[in-house]
């Protein structure tokens, strides 16, 4: 599947959600503002100096729905408040390159396969000289995020058979693949700081919303799923011999059910707050802290 069709489906699985759980009643909305940008601090004091970084990622990295689209990564849904912009700034990075793509998968990092970037890898922007890779991938391939929200939405009788029997066979396949990315980003620039990053989590560790839209029935298998994934990142990180960045303990208690404390979006989103199941920008802001904290270590 090319990387235009993947991102065209990011829209469809949310349009569909939405008429899906039409039925359900809504939770209160939290009052929100359309995000602003904010003067750049400094950097933290003993952070080591940042000359060229690479952030290379899917929807959870590139923050479609936020304000504003970074120039040059419009068909990417890419937003200059992501995570990694925001790290950026935090760090006064020389040089910083977004190659982070909403529908990207471990093959778009790699290969081809209908290009991301001038149809190139994202691989392709990280140099000899680079001395900081982020790295936030995995969720779509085989298309496990989308599979798994289609399959779980509805009350189909679909979604603990895809979290017992499906995901974990695409789960042992992406292992492998992160790892080989973690790989050929290390012999492409030796030097650098590689970190891989995870994902903000949805679901509660117990019980479902209306937000959601996710039947209570179903609400343990996604959430099991979501802690599957993040096994999978800290196994892929082991094999890669790289620091791993979780945030699934991070953002516990700041699930899509949290309202104002939410990081990430239910099926409803206002002001331009990120997409349907993905980051709000206080979910991007979280994820920048524990990079940077990550960094200082």
């Amino acid at each position: 599947m090319s990387w235009r069709a993947r991102i065209a489906g990011v829209a469809v699985v949310v349009t569909a959600l939405l008429a899906g759980c039409s039925s359900a009643p809504d939770d209160p909305a939290p009052t929100r503002t359309t995000p602003t940008a904010s003067p750049t601090p400094s950097p933290t004091p003993d952070l080591p100096a940042v000359r060229s970084y690479v952030a290379i990622g899917d929807s959870f990295t590139a923050g479609p729905g936020l304000a504003d689209l970074r120039k040059g990564g419009e068909l990417c849904l890419r937003s200059d408040h992501n995570w990694p912009s925001l790290l950026a700034r935090r760090l006064d990075a020389r040089s910083f390159t977004d190659v982070s793509c909403a529908g990207a998968t471990t093959h778009d990092v790699l290969q081809n396969g209908g290009g991301l970037v001038e149809e190139r890898p994202q691989l392709a922007a990280v140099k000899a000289g680079t001395n900081l890779v982020t790295v936030g991938i995995g969720g779509n391939d085989d298309n496990l995020f989308a599979s798994l929200i289609s399959a779980c939405t509805g009350d189909q009788g679909a979604c603990a058979p895809f979290s017992r029997d499906s995901a974990p066979t695409i789960l042992r396949q992406t292992v492998s693949d992160i790892a080989t990315v973690l790989d050929d980003v290390r012999a492409k620039a030796p030097k650098a700081t590689v970190l891989l990053v995870g994902y903000l989590r949805i679901m509660p560790d117990s019980g479902t919303c209306p937000t959601i839209g996710i039947p209570v029935t179903d609400a343990a298998a996604v959430a099991a799923t979501e802690a599957a994934l993040d096994q999978a990142l800290a196994d892929a990180a082991r094999g890669g011999r790289v620091p791993y960045v979780s945030m699934r303990q991070a953002s516990r208690g700041h699930d899509a059910c949290a309202g104002a404390r939410a990081w990430t979006n239910g099926r409803t989103v206002q002001d331009a707050d990120g997409i349907a199941f993905h980051p709000r920008l206080a979910g991007m802001k979280a994820v920048a802290r524990a990079v940077e904290a990550e960094l200082a270590r």
